[in-house]
C-alpha cells in the first residue's frame, strides 16, 4: 500500500449510482492515478470464506447476493462493533494509486477512520437518486436492509458535495458535481 494524496469517500442509498459515479471519477482522473476501493468487497470476501460460498457471485448485482444480504450486514455489524476500522484497513491494503475512490462508506465510523488516518486528504461525496429512479434500477424496499445502519448510518452526515444521479447528467448537475470533485483531487495530486 502506498500513501494516497486524495481520498473520495462516496456514500448513498442502494441503487443510487455510487459505482457509476466512481467509474466516472476514475475515467476522468485516469486509471494511472486513481482506483476504486470497496469496503463491501472485504465483507463479502470474509462472509464467503466463513460460509464456503462463491465470492465472485457475491460481488455481482444478483439474486444470489440478495439471499445473503442480511447475514452479511450482521457479520459487518459484529466486526465493526469490535473494531470500527476493520474493513477500512482491509480495503486500503489493496490501494496503490495517488487517489482512492472508496465507494461504499456506510457509517460515521468509516468516514472518521479515513479522516483520522489521512487528515486533509478526504472529501465526502453523497450520491442521491429519487426512489422512482432507484426502483427503475432494480431497488425495492427490504425490511432489515433499507432500515439498517448499513443503509441509514450516513443519512444525517453533511457531505462536502452532493451528486444527484437521476440519470439525466445534463440537467441534474451531475457533470458539474463530478468536475468539482475532479478539481479537488487534481489540486492534491503530485504528478
Amino acid at each position: 500500500m502506498s500513501e494516497p494524496c486524495a481520498i473520495i469517500l462516496i456514500n448513498g442509498k442502494r441503487k443510487c449510482g455510487k459505482d457509476y459515479l466512481a467509474l466516472e471519477l476514475v475515467e476522468k482522473l485516469g486509471p494511472a492515478v486513481c482506483e476504486t476501493l470497496h469496503l463491501s468487497t472485504e465483507i463479502k470476501r470474509e462472509y464467503a470464506q466463513l460460509n464456503n460460498l462463491d465470492f465472485s457471485l457475491l460481488l455481482t448485482d444478483s439474486p444470489y447476493k440478495d439471499v445473503y444480504r442480511k447475514e452479511m450486514i450482521a457479520l459487518g455489524e459484529a466486526r465493526r462493533g469490535a473494531d470500527p476500522g476493520h474493513y477500512c484497513r482491509l480495503a486500503t491494503e489493496h490501494g496503490s494509486k495517488q487517489c482512492w475512490v472508496v465507494v461504499d462508506n456506510r457509517r460515521e465510523t468509516d468516514i472518521e477512520y479515513f479522516k483520522q488516518q489521512y487528515p486533509g486528504k478526504c472529501i465526502v461525496v453523497r450520491v442521491t437518486a429519487s426512489e422512482e429512479i432507484r426502483r427503475k434500477r432494480g431497488w425495492s424496499w427490504k425490511s432489515g436492509v433499507d432500515d439498517a445502519e448499513s443503509e441509514c448510518g450516513l443519512d444525517k452526515h453533511v457531505p462536502d458535495i452532493t451528486v444527484c444521479n437521476n440519470g439525466d447528467i445534463l440537467s441534474d448537475g451531475f457533470l458539474e458535481s463530478v468536475e468539482l470533485v475532479v478539481s479537488w483531487v487534481k489540486e492534491r495530486l503530485t504528478i
